[in-house]
């Protein structure tokens, strides 16, 4: 009970209080400008990054990991949205995307090196079409993304934009690395989705680095820190100039391939 409403039920009647009921709440008005009831920091900033960040995008990219031409682009965007305020599903989205060297490779190829059946795309079609959902929905200027590391988005991201000749997306420019916050929120120390999900005693489901099962479980594990109460919000964020500023202190594997 917060202490406008202690002063509410002492002037209630029976009780002695030689002020009228318009003095009365005339007090009450000011007591509660002056005195504000306390909110906790903690809850102060869960509620603002509640209101900033309904949506939280969880993306975990595929490809790109090795040095070697056509293996060092992403082949996959998986993508689950996942409401904060419901904590629901809202949006599945996911695209096979073709690397840019296999479209100068296969161009001058014959038909039957050519797979006509694939339903891969290029990463900039994908990548329009990620935003273009997510403003469809009204949901691109509340978003933010969410992986499982800070090599999605920090390295191979901005790598694949510069081989596709495109800009890295501004919503893409700052994200939680739910890695941190788990270990920041648990007080433990795990290096990958499948350490989440054993410290929390959840089972992996489907494969490992198959894109929509590896988001599928990334959002189980969100839903359940949600449920216990931990504050979602930006672990990184990239600067114009390009600098990399991190919540927590970078470690020597920051922006590298975990699992």
């Amino acid at each position: 009970m917060i202490d406008v409403e202690k002063d509410w039920l002492s002037a209630s009647p029976g009780t002695a209080n030689p002020d009228s009921p318009t003095d009365v709440v005339e007090q009450l008005i000011g007591l509660a400008l002056d005195n504000p009831p306390h909110i906790p920091e903690q809850l102060e900033a869960k509620s603002q990054e509640e209101q900033q960040y309904r949506y939280l995008v969880i993306i975990d990219i595929e490809g790109g990991a090795n040095d070697r031409p056509g293996e060092d682009e992403i082949i996959e965007l998986p993508c689950i949205v996942i409401d904060r305020e419901t904590r629901t599903e809202e949006i599945r989205f996911h695209r096979f995307t073709r690397p840019v060297g296999w479209d100068s490779y296969l161009k001058d190829q014959p038909n039957s090196r050519k797979n006509p059946d694939s339903n891969a795309v290029s990463f900039k079609q994908a990548l329009g079409e990620l935003q273009q959902v997510l403003e469809a929905a009204g949901m691109l200027s509340q978003s933010l993304c969410v992986t499982c590391g800070d090599w999605d988005l920090k390295t191979i991201v901005p790598k694949q934009c510069a081989k596709s000749r495109i800009q890295v997306p501004l919503v893409m420019n700052q994200w939680c690395n739910l890695k941190d916050e788990f270990n920041a929120f648990y007080g433990c120390k795990v290096s990958g989705m499948k350490g989440m999900l054993s410290r929390l005693k959840m089972p992996l489901k489907g494969n490992h680095h198959l894109g929509m099962h590896d988001v599928s479980n990334i959002a189980s594990i969100l839903l359940r820190m949600l449920k216990d109460g931990a504050t979602i919000g930006p672990t990184a964020e990239r600067d114009e100039d390009g600098g990399m500023h991190f919540k927590y202190k970078a470690s020597e594997t920051a922006g590298k391939r975990r699992d």
